[in-house]
């Protein structure tokens, strides 16, 4: 199952979203996550249901590709909300409203790295803030190292795939048995894991410090280009975002 985790994954496709600007879909995915934590009604809470849909349309990803990646973080997500529901004093209305914004949010997120490069992610994020290097904020190094986590992340399952499978193949009975079974089955996958993570972020800091990354200023190979599809995609962003401010504060 850990193979098949999306999240930090790019995916070749021909859909709409895979043509508007990264800068578009990063201040897309922000103005809907907030669209997210905003509404309050059942209408608030379809719209943004809607929304998502018409997203994965434009996407042209499957839904099933998309969810199978993405179960250890629904887990998590499900197991805080029974939690939250056990101690707190929630309505279901409010559980199920808070469910679906910490599930909304990641389907979205997903749905940026699926259509989106790191690398155009990272340019995005640099162009993006580059008002803040007026305070000496550094842009170019957040965004980098944005990029590199995303980079990792999909690195990381696939070793993560392989100790399991070597492990295994020692007769290491990995996730049987007793809960307690099942975690003293993880250490022998995460001390593995976490040397091969330290071995590869050294091998990384080598090849940039050969390269001379920082010695100046760097150039862009591909400039972003805004086109009316991007007028498109900011205009159905800040529609939605509207429609939930009326929804929280009209209805």
């Amino acid at each position: 199952m850990i193979r098949d985790v999306t999240l930090g994954r790019f995916l070749e496709g021909d859909g709409v979203l895979y043509k508007l600007d990264p800068r578009t879909k990063l201040m897309g995915l922000l103005l809907y996550i907030v669209s997210l934590f905003v509404f309050k009604t059942w209408l608030g809470f379809v719209l943004t249901i809607v929304f998502f849909l018409l997203l994965r349309i434009l996407s042209k990803i499957s839904f099933n590709y998309m969810v199978k990646g993405l179960k250890p973080v629904f887990f998590i997500i499900l197991f805080a909300t029974i939690f939250n529901v056990i101690l707190g004093q929630s309505d279901w209305v409010k559980t199920l409203f808070t469910l679906w914004r910490m599930i909304g949010a990641v389907l979205a997120s997903n749905i940026l790295t699926l259509t989106t490069r790191p690398r155009e992610i990272s340019d995005a994020l640099e162009k993006g803030l580059s008002f803040l290097s007026v305070i000496h904020f550094p842009v170019h190094e957040l965004a980098t190292i944005i990029s590199l986590a995303f980079r990792f992340i999909p690195i990381l399952t696939e070793e993560a795939g392989r100790v399991i499978d070597a492990q295994k193949s020692r007769g290491s009975r990995i996730g049987e048995g007793k809960i307690s079974d099942k975690a003293k089955s993880v250490m022998p996958i995460i001390i593995p894991l976490f040397i091969s993570a330290f071995r590869r972020s050294d091998e990384l800091a080598l090849a940039m410090d050969s390269r001379l990354y920082g010695s100046g200023k760097r150039s862009v190979w591909k400039k972003m280009e805004y086109s009316k599809l991007d007028f498109y995609g900011y205009l159905i962003s800040v529609l939605i975002l509207v429609l939930m401010v009326v929804d929280r504060c009209v209805l």
